[in-house]
This record gives structure tokens, C-alpha cells and sequence, in this order.
């Protein structure tokens, strides 16, 4: 990655933990919506994994919410950075899930080997908020590096 963009995306601002935060928010409103909205063909490992929108709504309602307020009260409390790293630990890790549960159809049926199954557009987007969180993750344990106490 070339310096200057590294810069800008590591060193300079939080706006990847407010962008993955939001994502996992409209991603959990989405669920929580009425209507079945697991019964798309997308969604079909959610479904084969034994998934529902509110086993998934729920929780990642509350992971979301809860990184934007660690990310809203960042700096008024000592202890902020270290809440913001692990929220972005957490997301990491769910859309890691996201990704493989995306693509887990295309996975177990011989993934480039085959053609019977296309991979949907969900594991390759949701692989990419995994890694940029594992970056705000560094961030924010640079910033409790350097967080001033109270």
C-alpha cells in the first residue's frame, strides 16, 4: 500500500471505524425490517447455517451501537481507545463470519473449480470491511499508546 494512502487511512481520522460501525448497523436494521429478507438466494448459508434476522439483528445491533458510542465519547474518557480496538477486534471477526457465510455455498462446491454456483458480491465486500477494521483495530491501539489520563 503505498504511503501516503496507508497514511490517510491509518494514521489520519477514524472514519473506518464510523464507516464499519455503520454498516453493521444498516446491516442489523436491514434484518430487523419486516419481511423475510434471509429468503434471497443470497443468503442461503445464513439459511443452510440455521441463521434468522433476529438471532442476527439483534446482536450486531448492539456490537454497532456500541462502537459508535465508544467512537461519539472518544477522548472524554481514558479508557476509549481500548473499547474502540476491541469493537473493531469484534467486527473484524464478524465480517470475517459475514464473508465465509456469504460464500459458503460457492466454497463447498469447489469454489474455482467449479462453475455450477456463482459467488455473490457479499464475501468479497464483506472480506474487505474485515481487513479495514483489523487496520482501525491498529489505530485505535495506537491511540491507547498515547491517550492522556483523566
Amino acid at each position: 500500500m503505498p504511503r501516503r494512502i496507508a497514511y490517510a487511512l491509518i494514521e489520519h481520522g477514524r472514519a473506518l471505524e464510523w464507516l464499519t460501525s455503520c454498516v453493521l448497523l444498516v446491516f442489523a436494521l436491514t434484518l430487523a425490517m419486516p419481511g423475510d429478507t434471509l429468503a434471497g438466494p443470497g443468503y442461503i448459508g445464513f439459511r443452510n447455517l440455521g441463521f434468522d434476522e433476529a438471532a442476527l439483528a439483534v446482536p450486531l445491533s448492539l456490537l454497532a451501537a456500541g462502537r459508535l458510542a465508544a467512537l461519539y465519547i472518544n477522548g472524554a474518557w481514558r479508557r476509549s481507545p481500548v473499547i474502540r480496538a476491541l469493537g473493531a477486534v469484534v467486527g473484524a471477526t464478524v465480517f470475517s463470519m459475514l464473508a465465509v457465510t456469504f460464500g459458503w455455498s460457492w466454497l463447498v462446491s469447489g469454489a474455482f473449480t467449479q462453475n455450477r454456483i456463482a459467488l455473490g458480491t457479499g464475501m468479497g465486500t464483506y472480506l474487505v470491511l474485515s481487513i479495514f477494521d483489523l487496520l482501525a483495530a491498529h489505530r485505535s491501539g495506537a491511540d491507547a499508546r498515547v491517550s492522556r489520563p483523566i
